[in-house]
C-alpha cells in the first residue's frame, strides 16, 4: 500500500466517525415537526363544508383541540377523513 491508498483510508475513516458523530446529535428535520391545520384549512382540506365540520365535530368524526383562537388539528389524525373525502370524489 502506498502513502496516497493509506491517506484515502485514513480520510474515509475519519469521515466515517464524523458523520456518525453528526446523525447523533442531528436535529429534528421539518418532516418530523406535526402540521396543525386550523378549521378553515381543514374545511378545504377535507372538500367539506361549515355544517358538514360542524357535524362530523358534534358525532365525534373530527375530534379538535380546542385552543384560544380556534380549533386546530394534526394533519396526521385527518388521514382517514381525507381517504373518504377522495373516495366520494370532493377532493
Amino acid at each position: 500500500m502506498n502513502k496516497v491508498d493509506t491517506l484515502l483510508e485514513l480520510l474515509n475513516k475519519i469521515y466515517l466517525l464524523l458523520k456518525e458523530q453528526s446523525d447523533k446529535n442531528e436535529q429534528p428535520s421539518l418532516s418530523d415537526v406535526p402540521v396543525v391545520l386550523t378549521r378553515e384549512q381543514v374545511k378545504v382540506y377535507l372538500g367539506i363544508s361549515e355544517s358538514t365540520y360542524k357535524r362530523k365535530v358534534r358525532d365525534g368524526t373530527l375530534k379538535p383541540i380546542k385552543m384560544p383562537g380556534g380549533d386546530r388539528f394534526f394533519k396526521r389524525d385527518l388521514f382517514t377523513d381525507f381517504q373518504e373525502s377522495i373516495r366520494r370524489g370532493r377532493i
